[in-house]
Formats: C-alpha cells, structure tokens, sequence
C-alpha cells in the first residue's frame, strides 16, 4: 500500500488520473478537505448501525443486502474492545473480518468505530479484565450536587474510568494498534477508509475528574504545545476559548487554575486536552501501523437546559474546545459532531471552523441536513444514525439513490466551490450567489399559498405527513422531511444543476431576472447526465417537485441577451 506524497495527491485529485494504478494502490486520505479514497475524492453518505449489530454477523446478514437497496455506499460500523480483546493479549477478529467481507461482497466502503475505553462517556465497552481491575486501571471520581442529579431510580451504574490512567491509554493503545495491523493485513482494497478513535468522550457528572491521578495533573503547568497553540492562533479562536483565556489576562504559562481560572469553563480546557492527548496517543500509534484517516465524535453541548460542562461531557470536543483538541490531537485528521437537536444549521457551522473537515458521523433521519451539510460546508460525508431501521422506499433512500451516482459532479464542485446548498423551512425567501447570479429561493407551498391570498382565493390545506422514514420493532415513526432542501450546482455559463424537492430558484443579473432557455429533468447514471423529459408548458410552474425529490438541468437565457 502506498502513501501519496503531496505531488501524487495532486495528480491523483483529479478525474484523468484519479484511475491509474499508482493512485488505486493508495490509502485513503484527507486532503484540501476532501476524502480520497483509491486516489479520487470519494463522498462518504450512508448510515451508522446500531451500537450492537455488528457484533452478530448472522444478524447482520440480511441487513447489508437492505443497505444496499437504500443505496448506502458507506456504513460506519463497529469495533468492540471487549470483544475484539476478551483476555490479554488474545484477539478475535471474527466481527471485523465480517464486516469487511459483506462491504466487499455489496461494494461497499466501511468506517469502522473503535469502541474502547470510552463510549459515550462511559466505559461500558472495555473489557472485564479492564473494569474488573481498579488498581491497575482506576475509575473517574464525580462529586458535588452534579453528581446526585445523574442518580436515577433503578438506574444500573455505568463504569467510568479514568483517562488519567496509564494503564488505561496502555491497553487502549495495545488493542488498537493491534486492530490497525489487522486491517494492513486483510483490508487491501481499502473497504475501510477512516476509523473513529472511540466514541463521544468526555466526563458527565462532574466538570472535571477528582481522582488522586487528575487533581495531580490540575496544578501541574499547562502544557507548552497548548500555549503556544493559543498564542499562534490569537484572533481565530472560538470565541467561548478566547474569553476564558482573556479573563486571566491571556497568560502565558502557569498552572491550569492560574491561566484558566477556577470554575466549569476551566476545568472542561482542562479535560478537553487530556482527553483530546489520550485520543492523540491511539491515534499516532495506530497511523504507525495504517495510516488511516482518523477522527473523533462530539456528543454536542451545551444544549438547552445544560448550565455547565458534566451536563454534558466535560472535555469531549464539543463547540467550545474544539482548538483545544486541534492542539493536544494533531494525528487526529477531524472532529466530527453528532448531531441529535433541532437546528443543524448552528452546528455545521460551529464545526466548520478552523479548516476542519467536516463529517458527520451521527445524525437524525432528516434528509434536508445532508443537502445542507454538503452543499453549504462542502462536507465529505453524512451517517444518519440507526441506517437498518431505514426504509428501501423512504426519503433518506431516494436522496442517496439520486446523489450517490452524482458524487463525482458533487465534490468537483465542493472543491471548485461552485455549490450551494438549500434548506428552508419559514416563509422567508433566501437569496444565495452563484455562477454570477443571484439565486432567490423560496418555499413552494408558501408561495403558492401567498398568490391565492392575492388574488382572494382560499389558501390550500397543508399537506398531510410524509410516509414514515423507518421501519422495524425497535424504531419509532419518523416522517419524512417535509422542508423545502436541495442543491444548486453551477455547471457552466448560464448552465445550473439542481437537485431537490419543495421550493422555487429565480435567477437574476443585478436587478434583471434571467429567463429560463430550456430545463431538462433527468438523473445521473454511473456518473453520466441521462436526460428524462424537457420541462416546458404548465410544468414550468413548479420545475423542482413539491412532494419527493427530484433532478433538473437549467440553462438561462441571461438578462443581457434578451431581446
């Protein structure tokens, strides 16, 4: 397998030469914000699994062939620590080796979650000769009303333990380099094409951990690597970092309490770097063994309702200290958010800070955040979470089945940026520019309902939920999106690509609105434009489809050739 040198991602990058056997040989790779994977950009949309099904090959069985009628062309699946390392020293790659072999068979690329000492902030994925051992690998230790507020009746006490343990990132280390090798042994065609370094860490209960190993490392200095990230990074930090540092007059060196403070925001800096160097240590090792593109997850906060760090997990790379990990975990390639709360927008935004790649490894079944994420913050990849619960005829599985033969014309034009995306969801028009027109966006129903009223007719009724996204014993009903969302691609002079359902693009040169030449429906075909019918007549009236997801090429008669 070989490593591209900066010249060959160059030449590789692009369409011509991405197919030469140099390039097909290479390991995947994140360069210019783009996954490469045989040497071409690739876009990573599809879905997580649920935490426990891929332990089961048997289970799994009939599930990759519905994955493959969603057109999912990447899954994130799983590794169990506890599994994968139930004695010492001894592995067991049966789940791994499984899961590789289904993606091959469903041509299908992987992104594999090394659940090991933490998961969701806990630690209920290292193995029993890990939780059973205190001395050798010590727990976290909460204290105060914080901890009492995450006391449940009959409730099952989850182990946490400590990521000050050198026992722990240790073992951790061990595993997962030993799992790196594995896949340089077996995956050579590169079905894995970025591996996850445990999942959604920090601590809960508490801001920071009081264990003897943590209250030890508090009064220690603070690293010179974070301070001198701070210092080099001046003006461009997120702005809730920025403020505690100003605070105690942006020193630059002491203990954390001397440049930080003494309070929540301190101590969740404090946890952000120790967890972000334990993720640093898998990370370096790993890349030793396969070199890999490596991320973490967020579990986002503060949300509403969340005061302080310990609500949610104190130190995991949430919007706050996000530069923190960038400094304490540069073999780390992104920070990734998870996102489960209403407006996705904020959150796409808060992570594409920085020049950090965005993917989104977790996410809700609502097809118009994955328009948004790749056309507004040119993202490399979208999972939506629980992907076997989808349906094969739901909204999620039409837009992948439209999208994924398109992948090529979408991150062509993500690193040309001449893309844009569309969500809506008031009746507010938007205006976006691109291709050197301004592109005024507005909701279909909303203007439909508008020139009714304006001409004193009844308004129509809303129109009724959208068939339910997911299926199954273990899922509840999620319909589908009802907001207007889509893409805008510029293809040329006076030439646009729009993909998408529910609302109206006027196009405009100053204040001159464009005439519409000609509009061909159609899709794309194993990366060809295979041109359906040509839109003209009382069509026109509604070119992009109110009720599901449709495709259209545009071609504008510009304001200055009209007659």
């Amino acid at each position: 397998m070989k490593h591209l040198t900066l010249g060959m991602l160059v030449m590789c990058a692009s369409t011509a030469l991405g197919a030469s056997p140099a390039c097909a040989d290479s390991l995947p790779v994140i360069h210019n914000r783009q996954l490469l994977v045989d040497g071409k950009p690739y876009l990573a949309i599809g879905g997580e699994l649920h935490n426990s099904s891929a332990s089961s090959p048997e289970y799994m069985q009939p599930i990759w062939d519905k994955l493959q009628k969603m057109h999912v062309r990447t899954v994130v699946g799983t590794v169990s620590w506890e599994d994968f390392e139930p004695v010492e020293g001894q592995y067991d790659y049966t789940a791994v080796d499984a899961q590789i072999a289904q993606a091959r068979r469903h041509d299908m690329r992987l992104v594999l979650i090394w659940f090991g000492a933490f998961k969701n902030a806990s630690s209920t994925y290292a193995p029993t000769w890990v939780r059973g051992n205190a001395t050798r690998f010590p727990r976290a230790v909460a204290q105060g009303a914080m901890k009492e507020a995450f006391t449940y009746a009959g409730a099952m006490p989850k182990p946490v333990l400590s990521v000050f343990s050198p026992g722990l990132v240790d073992a951790d280390r061990t595993a997962f380099v030993a799992l790196m090798k594995h896949l340089a042994a077996v995956d050579t065609d590169h079905r894995v094409i970025m591996v996850q370094v445990n999942n959604e860490t920090g601590l809960l209960r508490d801001s920071r951990d009081r264990s003897p190993l943590a209250q030890a490392a508090w009064k220690e200095p603070v690293p010179s690597a974070l301070m001198r990230y701070l210092a080099s990074h001046r003006g461009a930090l997120k702005p809730e970092l920025d403020a505690v540092w100003a605070r105690q007059n942006r020193r630059s060196a002491g203990t954390w309490a001397d440049v930080f403070g003494n309070d929540w925001q301190a101590d969740e800096i404090f946890m952000a770097w120790h967890f972000g160097q334990y993720a640093q240590t898998l990370a370096a090792a790993g890349k030793q063994a396969l070199a890999l593109p490596m991320y973490v997850n967020g579990w986002l906060g503060p949300q509403e309702g969340q005061a302080t760090a310990g609500h949610y997990p104190s130190g995991g790379p949430a919007k706050r200290v996000l530069d923190v990990w960038r400094a304490a975990a540069p073999s780390l390639d992104l920070l990734a958010p998870d996102i489960y709360v209403p407006d996705a927008k904020a959150v796409l935004a808060d992570y594409d800070h920085a020049g950090n790649p965005l993917f989104v490894p977790e996410a809700q079944f609502k097809t118009g955040d994955l328009f948004w994420a790749l056309g507004e913050h040119g993202a490399l990849g979208y999972s939506v979470f629980g992907i076997e619960d989808g349906r094969v005829d739901g909204q999620l599985a039409q837009a992948y089945g439209m999208l994924g033969p398109m992948a090529d014309v979408i991150t062509r034009a993500q690193a040309e940026h001449r893309i844009a995306g569309v969500l809506l969801n008031d009746d507010k028009a938007a205006e976006i520019k691109l291709g050197g027109y301004t592109i005024t966006l507005q909701e279909t129903q909303s203007l439909l309902k508008q020139m009714l009223l304006d001409v004193g007719l009844q308004a129509p009724p809303q129109p009724p939920p959208l068939p339910s996204e997911t299926e199954g014993p273990s899922s509840r009903p999620i319909p589908g999106d009802a907001r207007a969302f889509g893409l805008i691609i510029a293809e040329g002079v006076d030439s646009f690509l729009i993909v998408g359902k529910g609302f109206t693009a006027d196009f405009a040169v100053g204040s001159r609105i464009a005439e519409v030449d000609r509009v061909e429906e159609g899709q794309y075909h194993e990366g060809r434009w295979k041109t359906g019918r040509i839109i003209n007549g009382d069509e026109r009236l509604s070119i992009i489809p109110v009720d599901h997801i449709g495709m259209v090429r545009i071609r504008l008669l510009p304001a200055g050739r009209r007659p």
